[in-house]
């Protein structure tokens, strides 16, 4: 029996559908593993230190991504973003091999997995007026019952998706609370003053809220093997056994966050010799000798763009005027792909010291925080008695260079020590003591501020009367921004290293830099008719002018001079206008023939390439066919 045409071509649309099920359902589970990132930025690609850190959970970790479907139908932006992160969590989960539990979670209206979710401490948000809302965060947990949440995925910190992440798995998989150190020759767990106790500073109430602060004497001989970030707050004039005890700290790859400043305004307002003009600058140049930095001796970072607005009258009259040594830093003044200042909005300071890296020097050098070009170099000795505002800013001569104020350090380095120093009358060295390194065994991971003055209290707090109670109220970023650090440098090696990466939404580079071309063209011709403008102005004003000064024949001269160049003026005027309309016209041509041709390429170039495949395929087999058929 033999089948016809239609039947055959039925059967065979019949099976390929078959066949096409059967693929995809065997695909499925056999192809999940594998992936092709083909984004520029790698956006859904683990870096080495978040995989590093995932092949390390011990113990299980459960991670429950809430996230409203209604949020993205809503708002499709957030829908594009939510697919991010629910894929990146995917790979965080397949990349574990079993020790990271993923949950996706859409939480119903008054249901009790929006109560769990509100329990997590998740940010519900309104999605319109009749009070309906959404949840798009993450909540962690670990099997010791700690719980780590992000309230809600932001999508201005899109780029920092990775890093939020794995900071989240990396503290629920090491639970112990970290142990910071504290050498600080500032009292900032405040102290005895004429017989009253001051209260701890914001700075340290804030990092005893999130570590456990431990106390080490500016004299140590040793700095002990738990401490995880080494905080050095104006080490000033520390005895050698300390200096080498920092030293060996670093090359056994111990993170430091220090503090240095020379001047430090600070400690002028506690009184005693500094008061009267001693010594209020601090250090660590033999070290910073060694691992190729410096901080300029003696000099002030002034930046009018960052100046602070001050009162520098007397005897109650007001002058206000901007002090060039205290600055108000904001975004423009932050690396803000760095993750440590991604959030900073404004950090205050006050006689602030230059950072450089030595000429040669291996040591890898991030400026953090830096100046405008319009600053210059002053020295501290003009300010460190009687500051004069006025003087320092009518003297001020901008170098034109940007001054780096705080700096990021990586990198192998050598010890500032060839052995152990000889120990000091009455001092023994330690039983246990480690043998000297000469080499840091791992990158040296550190951060330096050259200043002490943002930690005061006076820069960036202020307090209000609450209820009968005194509440610190921040102006500032300082806090946080010291908080933060210590976090930061708390992290894994690999945890460090994590950076931005780029966002999901993609802009169109080449139509912004058509439009820039096109504005840049614009602008130029609307200067051109500006100063057109003003130079027939004043034409103008010399012909009335003229034409004003007296004699009658003079006035009949200039006025059809006037009229004629009024005239001219005119005619010009019109001409520009038109050339600026072109110069529109064209930038639109411009983006609608980009527009068009991307479109063009998205849309319809795939379904053409598709047809014409199946056309050449087609062709291929008629052309087979027909020798059979001979």
């Amino acid at each position: 029996m033999k089948m016809g045409r239609s039947a055959l071509g039925g059967m065979g649309i019949a099976l390929a559908a078959i066949l096409f099920v059967a693929v995809n359902s065997l695909a499925g589970p056999l192809l999940q593993g594998l992936r092709l990132d083909l984004t520029s930025d790698k956006l859904f690609t683990l870096s080495q230190g978040t995989r590093a850190i995932l092949s390390r959970i011990d113990e299980p970790v459960t991670l429950r991504f809430y996230y409203s479907e209604r949020l993205g139908r809503e708002i499709p932006s957030y829908g594009v973003y939510a697919v991010r992160v629910r894929e990146m969590l995917e790979e965080y989960r397949d990349a574990a091999r079993g020790k990271l539990r993923l949950q996706i979670i859409d939480p119903p209206p008054f249901s009790d997995e929006e109560d769990r979710a509100v329990a997590f401490g998740l940010q519900a948000v309104p999605l319109n007026q009749q009070g309906e809302t959404v949840y798009f965060g993450l909540a962690g947990s670990n099997t010791a019952d700690k719980e780590e949440a992000i309230a809600f995925f932001q999508p201005d910190r899109e780029r920092f998706l990775e890093y939020d992440l794995t900071k989240l798995v990396y503290n629920l998989a090491t639970p112990k609370k970290p142990v910071v150190g504290l050498m600080t020759m500032i009292p900032m767990a405040g102290e005895f003053r004429s017989m009253r106790p001051t209260p701890p500073s914001a700075v340290y109430s804030q990092l005893t809220q999130f570590f456990e602060v431990r106390g080490i004497e500016p004299n140590a001989t040793e700095i002990p093997a738990d401490i995880g970030v080494l905080m050095l707050v104006h080490p000033k004039e520390l005895p050698e056994a300390t200096l080498y005890a920092i030293d060996q700290f670093a090359m056994r790859g111990g993170r430091l966050l220090v503090f240095v400043d020379p001047h430090a305004e600070s400690e002028m307002g506690r009184g005693g010799p500094a008061a009267m003009g001693g010594n209020t600058a601090s250090d660590l140049k033999k070290l910073f000798d060694a691992w190729g930095i410096e901080m300029e001796p003696g000099k002030l970072a002034g930046d009018r763009q960052a100046a602070r607005r001050v009162n520098a009258g007397t005897e109650g009259r007001m002058r206000a005027v901007d002090y060039v040594l205290w600055l108000t830093l904001r975004d423009a003044n932050f690396d803000k792909s760095d993750i440590l200042l991604s959030e900073a909005s404004i950090v205050q300071a006050a006689s602030v010291g230059i950072l450089k890296k030595k000429d040669g020097a291996s040591i890898g050098f991030q400026p953090l925080i830096r100046t405008s070009t319009d600053s210059e170099a002053v020295e501290a000795d003009k300010v460190r008695l009687q500051p004069d505002p006025v003087q320092l800013y009518q003297d001020f001569k901008p170098s034109g260079e940007s001054f780096v104020l705080a700096a990021r350090l990586h990198g192998s380095v050598n010890s500032a020590f060839d052995a152990r120093p000889a120990p000091a009358e009455g001092e023994k060295v330690p039983e246990n003591a480690l043998a000297h390194l000469a080499k840091s065994q791992s990158d040296l991971n550190a951060i330096v501020v050259a200043d002490t003055d943002l930690l005061d209290d006076r820069f960036w707090v202020t307090t209000q009367d609450f209820f009968g109670q005194r509440v610190a109220v921040p102006a500032a970023y300082n806090g946080d921004f010291v908080v933060n650090a210590v976090d930061n440098l708390l992290g894994s090696s690999e945890l460090i290293g994590l950076r931005g990466r780029g966002l999901s939404q993609r802009p169109f580079t080449a139509l912004q830099a058509i439009q820039r071309d096109a504005e840049a063209r614009f602008r130029a011709k609307e200067r051109a008719l500006q100063e057109k403008l003003k130079e027939t102005e004043q034409r103008l004003a010399q012909l009335q002018g003229r034409g004003a000064a007296g004699e009658q024949a003079n006035r009949a001269i200039a006025g059809p001079e006037q009229q004629a160049e009024i005239e001219k003026f005119r005619a010009e005027l019109v001409g520009f206008r038109r050339e600026l309309r072109d110069v529109q016209a064209q930038l639109r041509g411009d983006i609608e023939r980009v527009e068009i041709a991307t479109k063009a390429i998205n849309i319809a170039a795939v379904p053409v390439a598709v047809a014409v495949l199946a056309l050449v395929l087609g062709w291929l087999r008629v052309r087979r066919r027909r020798p059979a058929a001979n």
